[in-house]
């Protein structure tokens, strides 16, 4: 009996909950798949599913076997990728994910040149605000902020979420430039809407922090939008240093600071920007020399000089 590919198979059908799932996936006929099941429950001596003819189901003894059969096949498919690995360039698919604003102002142009360098590599990037495991391989690589970096992860920071209030010279002149935080309840906002919720200013003062009452004029989820909308004239918006860089380089923005108080989006630890892999992956030369490339980057690009 072909033990591995019993297996993947019994894998693949605890994952789907069907054989018929588990045939399309695999392009294996049903009838296969169910015989190398029942050879390894034999060899075992035991039953691993339950099987009717609407549904199959773990059992209790199955449920233990597929824990820890997929940390078993995770193990062989890195030591075949590790050992695959060793002598080639950088190549194959390599997984990333990063957040939407730093993911496609930054790391989407450092990816770009990263493929000029090693074409082999086929990189695939989901920019979302959900997490990814890292330790459990959903991906290989993740591009985060947080004031807390996770502690099965290696995190090499790129820089400080520092955040800048900002607006265009035709806005302050307009308008006035704001010298105080009382200042702000008679100026226009530009706001971000984040996962469920709109994220209002704090601001942090000799008293403590407070929340910032103003009048948005706009609000979107999309940070490049506020920034488009800051440097149009429609009001002051709050945003990462590493978002404006260019606009304040070449004068579409101005920088504004308060007197009696430190603008932020919150009132937690100030994070930063990391980028994020599982240690063991390291080895491989395709996360080796993307974790290498990409720090070399996007630490020095990340902030305006």
């Amino acid at each position: 009996m072909d033990r591995l590919r019993a297996i993947n198979y019994f894998i693949k059908v605890a994952e789907l909950g069907s054989f018929t799932a588990a045939a399309r996936a695999t392009g294996v006929p049903a009838s296969s798949i169910s015989r190398r099941i029942q050879d390894l429950e034999t060899e075992l001596g035991v039953s691993l599913l339950h099987r009717t003819t609407r549904v199959v189901r773990l059992t209790e003894l199955g449920n233990f076997y597929l824990e820890h059969a997929r940390l078993g096949v995770k193990a062989l498919d890195y030591a075949q990728d590790l050992i695959k690995d060793r002598a080639a360039s950088p190549s194959g698919l390599l997984r990333m994910t990063a957040t939407p604003g730093y993911g496609k102002l930054l790391l989407i142009p450092a990816v770009k040149r990263l493929r000029r360098k090693f074409p082999d590599l086929v990189v695939d990037v989901e920019l979302t605000e959900q997490l990814s495991d890292l330790a459990g391989n959903e991906v290989d690589i993740a591009v985060r902020a947080t004031a807390v970096p996770p502690d099965r992860a290696i995190a090499k920071k790129l820089t400080d979420e520092t955040y800048m209030l900002v607006a265009s010279r035709a806005y302050l002149k307009e308008y006035g430039t704001p010298q105080k935080l009382s200042d702000l309840q008679r100026h226009q906002t530009i706001l971000y809407r984040g996962p469920g919720r709109i994220i209002h200013w704090q601001a942090n003062t000799d008293e403590g922090w407070v929340d910032v009452q103003s009048s948005p004029a706009f609000i979107c989820n999309v940070g490049e939008e506020l920034v488009a909308e800051a440097v149009e004239g429609t009001g002051l918006a709050l945003v990462p240093k590493w978002g404006v860089a260019s606009q304040l380089a070449d004068g579409a923005l101005v920088a504004v600071s308060l007197e009696d108080a430190n603008l932020s989006l919150t009132r937690r630890a100030s994070p930063a920007i990391y980028l994020l892999y599982h240690k063991p992956k390291y080895r491989l030369n395709k996360i080796k020399a993307t974790v290498d490339f990409l720090f070399a980057e996007l630490a020095v690009r990340s902030e305006p000089q």
